[in-house]
């Protein structure tokens, strides 16, 4: 049971540096360092979302196993917390999923600033192309239209 402690106190402090980042994130001007804080925070949200999804499987598993007569005996209090808890561990799966996707997002972002690219995306360069080749057979077009008259 000390590990466990151990490591949820390990996890909150974590938590705690990650909030810090966050904070202070205008004063990191280092590109490689944002991208190694964002990589991190992407990375603690998706392995806890995963560990969140192991709790809900394991405690949703047990409450199914458990006796209906069991269930009977059990005050309302302790049905309530048993069911507050399956809830709350699917609601942290869904939360820290969506900050794990966020993260990703601005890692995205993050290397395509420093790339140079500055947002760029394949459908506005293939849109660019296009209108460069339009452009060209409209030229070619109106030079072929002045010779012929």
């Amino acid at each position: 049971k000390q590990w466990y402690q151990r490591r949820v106190r390990v996890a909150f402090f974590v938590g705690l540096g990650f909030l810090a980042c966050t904070y202070f994130w205008e004063q990191i001007s280092n590109t490689v360092t944002r991208k190694y804080i964002v990589f991190g925070d992407m990375s603690y949200s998706a392995f806890w979302a995963f560990l969140f999804f192991v709790d809900f499987c394991f405690i949703t598993d047990m409450w199914r196993k458990t006796p209906d007569s069991l269930k009977s005996v059990m005050s309302a209090m302790a049905k309530s917390n048993l069911q507050f808890t399956i809830v709350c561990s699917l609601v942290c799966i869904f939360l820290l999923a969506l900050q794990a996707y966020m993260a990703y997002k601005q890692l995205n972002e993050i290397q395509n600033d420093a790339s140079g690219l500055g947002g760029y995306n394949d459908t506005a360069g293939f849109a660019g192309a296009t209108v460069a080749l339009l452009s060209r057979h409209t030229q070619n077009q109106r030079a072929a239209t002045i010779r012929v008259h």
